[in-house]
């Protein structure tokens, strides 16, 4: 356990730390806190974000919060103008991958080669390379708050430019590092990062500068209820508020059942405020609550049920009694999303948000009670149990709980989780646990649940198992509350038995930290009777090299689904020959390119750069499967 403490960051030790972030690339020069401080001062209101939120919420308006990151300058200002043309005044700025992930030569070569080629190499805008002089240009280009999105590895760095260049927002969310984008980081450095922007956030408060903090919690790749969700959310505002924050924004998701969905939304912000006047943190405001789309299910390909997607988060939204809400471009599954798309999805959300919250619909009935009773109770045994494991302190109760699993999800990428829950959804699509693994769920909440199970398989004639909870993750996408009947009943392809099953690597290249898909389809392999070595995700490409050396592997089936594969895999079939394992099959799959682009030409460039199969995002697993046997055969290695 590490010696890390729900306490205030001394200011002598602050102001150490904040000379050694700037240090770490030139644009950190460009940071001149006071005269930042003015700067800040001198912003209209309609530049900042919680304060847009708050009028929000006191006139009964909704207001869209979209993604958008782009790599240029020029290219992020046409993107905002646009979205300011459809009435988007709230903008979660995505910073890219190389970024977040303080890869910044890598980051500065994207920049470069979309400048030259006029085509986004990035899937965002790299806020560090561009410093704080290009990005007030983008703050100043348009009207509207900004809300920095970032990683834990330059999550300090990002926020002094954000904050700088008149940024007013940014997610403070060590459990969002920890369940979806960091796969390597303790717990003691996701805090201890969050304690660091809550300081700075504090340090401009106390300086007379408003900004808020948006908190994520643990997101998840899997199927649960979002208790733990909720749980962790309150336990970052903790965090943050210690720190000296004083603005602090839930960000709720949606996951599809309208019931829970609503009944999560009117539970939060009562939480929130039980525990923040408990610690003592009756200052800090809640401007506003914004919904979010799904953080987890597959987003649809067919153009349709992708509009029928956002439209449910929209209707959702405007029916319910929150200020903000985030919606996917109709694009997502395809990739970064272009400024039509971001055109064509707010103005649909748009409408629904304008026709439906206009009636003034009230959502009221026994369910919507049951379900907010039930994210009371298991959410308030959470966080109890954390102060609880902490003996009052917080972030202690983290480190204790995240090692005894009271604090975990499933398909986790951090290596700390213990990755020991399941969960499916009940009859009508509500998300249920199936594997509680350690969480302190109480008894009440545990019988409610158990029993919505009980009535699935009585109505299924089955037990619900793995396959039930993969095939309840993509029926949302495909138009369904829950996935078939017959799911875990199908038998995959199975290798005869063998002394020597083929070793097959699997993983996610470069920085990319979605790890569902190379979980899923390691343990279909293991099913299926290969050996496989899972490097799950941000792994990079000579790790996989390293693995087929070690281990004489047959195949390796590599996953990148954030769009800069290309960059990442340039030359390795020839790193592959140099070191050895020249003829290893190379299978590649996902979202392969920014933008807008032909899986044909993903598939052409990738071929010709090495790979033996290239796939689409939503390609069956057993077919991928079944084409390895294949080609294995044909090399007689099965």
């Amino acid at each position: 356990m590490s010696n890390i403490k729900q306490q205030r960051i001394d200011e002598d030790v602050f102001l150490k730390m904040r000379k050694e972030v700037l240090s770490a690339w030139h644009t950190g020069a460009e940071v001149d806190f006071d005269e930042a401080v003015e700067y800040q001062k001198k912003l209209p209101e309609n530049r900042n974000f919680g304060k847009i939120l708050a009028k929000y919420h006191e006139e009964g308006n909704l207001g869209l919060y979209p993604r958008s990151g782009v790599p240029t300058v020029e290219g992020e200002i046409e993107l905002l103008r646009s979205m300011n043309a459809v009435g988007v005044r709230l903008f979660p700025f995505t910073t890219d991958s190389y970024t977040r992930n303080m890869q910044l030569d890598k980051a500065q070569q994207g920049l470069d080669e979309s400048i030259r080629t006029g085509k986004p190499k990035l899937n965002g805008f790299p806020i560090i390379c561009h410093g704080v002089k290009q990005t007030r240009r983008v703050v100043e280009s348009c009207e509207g708050g900004f809300d920095v999105r970032s990683s834990m590895k330059a999550n300090s760095f990002i926020a002094e430019i954000a904050f700088a260049s008149g940024m007013t927002c940014m997610p403070n969310s060590p459990f969002g590092w920890i369940g979806s984008y960091d796969k390597l980081a303790s717990v003691e450095e996701c805090i201890s990062t969050a304690q660091y922007l809550g300081r700075l956030v504090g340090y401009y408060a106390d300086r007379g500068v408003s900004i808020s903090i948006t908190n994520h919690g643990w997101l998840f790749n899997g199927i649960v209820p979002m208790y733990i969700n909720t749980a962790t959310k309150i336990i970052e505002a903790l965090i943050s508020a210690e720190q000296g924050a004083k603005s602090i924004i839930p960000l709720m998701n949606f996951q599809g059942n309208i019931n829970q969905d609503v009944a999560d939304l009117y539970a939060a912000p009562k939480l929130y405020r039980k525990y923040l006047d408990q610690f003592g943190y009756a200052d800090v405001v809640i401007p506003g609550v914004i919904g979010d789309h799904s953080m987890l299910y597959p987003f649809p390909q067919d153009i349709g049920f992708a509009f029928g997607y956002i439209n449910y988060v929209a209707m959702i939204a405007a029916m319910a009694p929150i200020d903000g809400c985030s919606v996917k471009t109709v694009d997502e599954a395809s990739g970064v999303p272009s400024i039509e798309s971001h055109m064509q999805t707010y103005r649909s959300a748009g409408w629904i948000f304008n026709v439906v919250r206009q009636q003034k619909i009230k959502l009221e009935n026994k369910d919507i009670d049951q379900e907010q009773l039930m994210c009371e109770l298991a959410v308030s045994a959470i966080v109890d149990k954390v102060i609880e494991m902490g003996d009052g302190d917080v972030v202690v109760g983290i480190e204790k709980a995240i090692e005894a699993g009271a604090l975990d999800s499933p398909f986790c990428l951090n290596v700390n989780a213990k990755d020991q829950v399941l969960g499916v959804k009940d009859l009508q699509g509500a998300s249920r646990y199936l594997d509680y693994g350690n969480l302190p769920i109480p008894k009440e909440v545990r019988e409610f649940n158990d029993e919505k199970i009980r009535e699935r398989e009585l109505a299924q004639g089955r037990k619900l198992g793995y396959k039930t909870s993969l095939s309840d993750f993509w029926a949302f996408s495909k138009g369904a509350i829950i996935g078939g009947a017959d799911e875990d009943a199908q038998e995959g392809t199975k290798l005869p038995a063998m002394e020597n099953p083929p070793t097959i690597i699997t993983g996610t290249v470069g920085v990319d930290s979605h790890v569902i898909g190379t979980k899923i389809i390691t343990r279909a392999l293991r099913e299926a009777g290969f050996r496989v070595v899972a490097l799950s995700a941000q792994t990079p490409p000579e790790e996989f090299i390293k693995a087929a050396q070690e281990t004489n592997a047959d195949a390796m089936l590599v996953s990148s689904l954030y769009g800069m594969a290309e960059m990442d895999l340039q030359g390795f079939r020839d790193k592959c020959v140099e070191a050895g394992v020249g003829d290893v099959l190379l299978y590649l799959g996902g979202i392969l390119g920014v933008g807008k682009h032909d899986f044909a030409d993903d598939e052409a460039k990738f071929k010709k750069i090495g790979f033996d199969r290239v796939y689409p995002p939503e390609a069956d697993i057993e077919t991928s499967i079944q084409n390895l046997c294949d080609d294995l055969k044909a090399r007689n290695r099965i």
